[in-house]
Order: C-alpha cells, then structure tokens, then sequence
C-alpha cells in the first residue's frame, strides 16, 4: 500500500451526508440470465436523514440485484426520497456486495441477514434533484456503506469525498 508520505498526495476525507433506511419486499426472482442470476427487490419505503434534510422514502422503484458467477453481488437501485419540504430526490445507486468463505456458506444455508463482519458492501449513490436548496447533492462525489438489518431492510450510509 501506497502511503501519503511516499505519493506527496493527501487522503480525501470523508463527510457524511445522509443515512437511509429502506424496506425492500422478498425478491421477485428472475432467474439465470446471460450475466448471472438475477432478482429484483422492489421499494416498500422508508426514512432518511442528512445535512438539513430528513423525510421518506417513497414506495417504488427497485434494486435489480445481479449475482454474478463469482459469488460478487452487483447492486443497481433506483429510488426515490421526499424531504418534509417537499423536494424531491431521486437516487441511482450502484455497488458491490461481497462476501466471506462463512458468510456465502451461511447464504447457501437460506440464512440471511448474515453478520455484518461476514460481507463487504459499498455504494456508488448519485442524485438528482431540481435546482435549488439541495443542488450541491449533484455537484459532489458520494460513497456509501450499505448493510442488512433485517431480511427486508437496507441501510445506506452516503459520504461526500471532500
């Protein structure tokens, strides 16, 4: 591993932005396509909370979830959040799930959620909203830790790379 002492370049840092709890239905499998098994996981709703804003998680939209022949899982949400002023915002997020030797044996068991040391999974969320109080959400580069409370919730924990 590269250090900062030896590039000259400094770290970004890390600010967070918002966290999202999101009730997903059971999966409406597809089944095996030409890119790996796929399910989606439709949108029931939910709750968010950031930098001066809060509100839910509207009921819609869908992770259409890949399990590629790897065993790496691909995340492909498409969503939408409305503050408690009214602002609509919309978010693509994609990532990775990926899991331990113990946490895929524990997934072939049908037992999920699996503990949260047993995966790794992080996000790539992008938003789009109308111009205004929270058009610097599409102006910034954002990171997200997602983990599984529950068998039907998602936690997203967005960051902005500073």
């Amino acid at each position: 591993m590269t250090s900062t002492a030896q590039t000259g370049l400094g770290v970004p840092g890390l600010e967070w932005v918002m966290s999202i709890q999101v009730a997903i239905a059971t999966e409406d499998r597809l089944g095996v396509c030409t890119d790996g098994q796929r399910s989606n996981y439709r949108i029931l709703g939910g709750h968010f909370q950031g930098l001066e804003m809060r509100g839910e998680v509207v009921a819609g939209g869908a992770d259409f979830y890949l399990q590629r022949s790897d065993g790496v899982g691909e995340l492909d949400a498409r969503y939408s959040l409305l503050s408690d002023r009214g602002e609509w915002i919309n978010i693509h997020n994609t990532g990775l799930i990926v899991l331990s030797d113990t946490g895929r044996e524990l997934q072939a068991q049908g037992i999920w959620p699996i503990p949260e040391h047993q995966y790794r999974c992080s996000c790539s969320p992008r938003f789009q909203v109308a111009g205004g109080r929270l058009a610097w959400l599409t102006r910034s580069v954002m990171i997200g830790k997602v983990s599984y409370p529950a068998a039907d919730q998602v936690a997203i924990h967005c960051y902005r790379i500073a």
